[in-house]
């Protein structure tokens, strides 16, 4: 099936269990299962949310990390907080300042959640396929970030 049409079926989806779900917790849980079930080059698939200054870990589905809490500009995942824009990794070998989840990850994204003006967490996605993410991925989880936002702004 068409990339774009499935990133489509998958974001009317998330739509719907914004409207179905009110605890947050169960409703992130539900956001990763769609994602991870259903692509199957986001080989770990989870949140991080901003506490205290830095960013914590959330939901996920994935091989575990030791990466529970990490600084801002730290990673892939504290730089797209410092820089306030989504980041796409083709090789993270390639990356100064990478946070190592997995031996097996070759490439990430990773997409801030907006409410009010502010960063209040973001989307990562790893795969374990090189340069894996591409426009159409940033645009479809920009979009799940922005169905969070409004949720969460409710």
């Amino acid at each position: 099936m068409e990339k774009r049409k499935v990133f489509d079926d998958l974001l009317v989806r998330i739509d719907q269990k914004a409207r179905e779900i009110d605890d947050m917790d169960e409703f992130y849980g539900e956001v990763v299962k769609i994602l991870a079930d259903n692509i199957p080059y986001y080989n770990w698939t989870g949140f991080y949310f901003m506490k205290d200054g830095e960013l914590v870990i959330g939901p996920y589905i994935g091989r575990p990390t030791e990466h529970v809490k990490i600084k801002v500009g730290q990673g892939v995942c504290g730089r797209a907080v410092a820089e306030k824009n989504t980041i796409i990794v083709d090789d993270v070998t390639k990356e100064d300042n990478y946070l190592a989840c997995s031996l097996e990850t070759k490439s990430e994204i990773v997409v801030p959640i907006w409410v009010n003006g502010d960063i209040i967490g973001e989307i990562d996605i790893d795969s374990d396929d090189l340069a894996a993410f591409d426009e159409e991925d940033k645009r479809f989880l920009e979009k799940v970030a922005e169905i969070i936002s409004r949720k969460l702004k409710k």
